[in-house]
């Protein structure tokens, strides 16, 4: 008959094995097949605006967001949908993005501007001049 310390430890491998697989789900979940977050995909501009904040950085790390989300500690508007890019090149995105239409539209305007040859002074020009009435933006400098 088996005694009480091995009734604790199958009680603890199983612990272990439930915190892990649960570990696992937490860490995967809300992730489509392409890699982008599912609230990443609410609609197809949504979905566009974080595919692009993956294809362009360069350019929308110098376009303001002008949603007062410099309050988050925003720089630029391509941190409304990208917290971070660690070192192993994992994406860490940020849902802010997907709930702001002034974020996800000054991603894809900036996008068909630059698709119609426009440079990226006409392109910063035409971004400040027509959301800056709608608040605070970020502290972006130019290139």
């Amino acid at each position: 008959m088996p005694n009480r310390s091995s009734y604790w430890a199958i009680a603890i491998v199983f612990a272990v094995v439930i915190l892990l697989g649960f570990s696992y789900y937490w860490q995967n979940r809300g992730v489509s097949e392409d890699g982008l977050p599912r609230y990443a995909l609410k609609t197809s501009e949504v979905e566009a605006a974080y595919q692009y904040s993956l294809e362009d950085p360069e350019m929308l790390d110098h376009i303001p967001c002008y949603c007062n989300c410099y309050r988050l500690g925003h720089e630029n508007v391509r941190e409304c949908f990208v917290k971070e890019v660690k070192d192993d090149g994992k994406v860490v995105f940020d849902e802010h993005g997907s709930n702001c239409g002034i974020c996800y539209y000054t991603v894809l305007e900036s996008k068909a501007l630059l698709e119609e040859g426009r440079s990226f002074q006409e392109i910063r020009s035409y971004i400040d001049d027509k959301y800056s009435s709608y608040g605070r933006g970020t502290d972006t400098p130019m290139p």
